[in-house]
């Protein structure tokens, strides 16, 4: 998994006070794979979590996390297909594109810092991470601020008058904190801004057999997943083992829980049509979900809503059939894959 969560799940479970490093793409121009923001950990022992490119780069950025402890300097480095002498252009890439990577060591410092930005993750908090990739004095280079979702500091590795400086430019960056990711230059140094947003938490309503590979192909994508399904002999956990949580409650039960106001996806697949309707009922008052979808076809969503006795408005609102209509298919495997493709789409838009 390469979303930043599940790296730095993994760093902070393996974390000591040996030298790890990290990898961050700050800049993007042309065609590139990953975009501004993805970030590689590099354990003591050479072993990358993690992807900067499709695959291609990260031997390299490993050799040169080698050397910048070795040698206590950061390195940013430019990998350009259209380069013909470039390391990138000699594999044959083809891309046309350029990106620049921050490779440094984590300081104690840095590691508050991605502590703390995991910590928001699991609160569901959007953080914005700056780094210093460039700059005339060399002391600024190798330094981050977190900032939370308005654009205050929350944590740093500057001090003193490096920071007040800093915060003395904050005011045109807080009018226009990035989508994705944006440069700014603050005095005489480059930063690069990465909003860096949690993992998507979907429910799997049903916990039947056809279930498990909508969890498979969902975890698979860095999403968190939940099984919910009261009924013995459903969502079992061994037939579950890449969901986060699985839980044995009634619909009436499960909106209670915190996470439920939290929660990005519903698919509800119980193959049971009260259940959906009592799912569907509980659904009209989900916050922030930007993605329904109810298993079955039109007629049978058409009578679930009538027995939920729910709003024309919110019906619409409900994907059903559940699925995109590009992929076809007969099997658990294929329709799971039609509902995650759809799924996905919602929550990128």
């Amino acid at each position: 998994m390469n979303h930043l969560y599940h790296l730095l799940e993994q760093y902070l479970s393996q974390h000591s006070d040996e030298q790890w490093s990290c990898a961050s793409v700050v800049t993007k121009s042309g065609s590139s794979y990953r975009w501004p923001g993805a970030m590689m950990m590099i354990s003591p022992w050479g072993k990358g979590y993690g992807l900067v490119s499709g695959g291609c780069l990260e031997s390299d950025v490993i050799r040169r996390a080698q050397k910048v402890w070795q040698m206590g300097q950061t390195d940013y480095v430019i990998y350009d297909t259209a380069d013909d002498e470039s390391f990138a252009a000699s594999l044959g890439l083809g891309c046309d594109g350029q990106i620049g990577v921050l490779i440094q060591a984590i300081s104690p410092k840095h590691h508050l810092i991605l502590a703390m930005l995991y910590h928001r993750m699991q609160n569901k908090q959007a953080s914005y991470l700056m780094q210093c990739y460039q700059g005339n004095c060399s002391d600024h280079i190798n330094h981050w601020l977190l900032l939370d979702e308005k654009g205050e500091i929350l944590l740093s590795t500057t001090e003193g008058k490096t920071e007040t400086n800093l915060t003395l430019g904050f005011d045109s960056i807080k009018q226009q904190l990035p989508d994705r990711q944006t440069v700014q230059v603050l005095g005489d140094n480059h930063w690069a801004i990465a909003k860096i947003i949690p993992p998507k938490h979907i429910w799997v309503l049903g916990g039947g057999l056809d279930a498990e590979p909508v969890v498979e192909i969902a975890s698979t994508l860095g999403w968190l997943v939940t099984v919910v399904d009261h009924r013995v002999g459903y969502a079992r956990e061994v037939n579950f083992a890449k969901a986060k949580n699985v839980l044995s409650l009634t619909p009436e039960q499960a909106v209670k829980q915190a996470g439920f106001h939290f929660v990005d996806a519903f698919i509800a697949m119980t193959h049971n049509k009260n259940i959906d309707a009592d799912w569907m009922k509980q659904l009209i008052d989900a916050p922030s979900a930007k993605y329904i979808a109810l298993l079955g076809p039109a007629m049978r969503k058409a009578e679930v809503m009538t027995m939920a006795g729910v709003s024309q408005q919110f019906s619409d609102k409900v994907n059903g059939p559940a699925g995109s209509e590009h992929i076809r298919g007969d099997i658990p495997e294929s329709i799971a894959l039609s509902i995650i493709a759809q799924c996905h789409s919602a929550l990128q838009s």
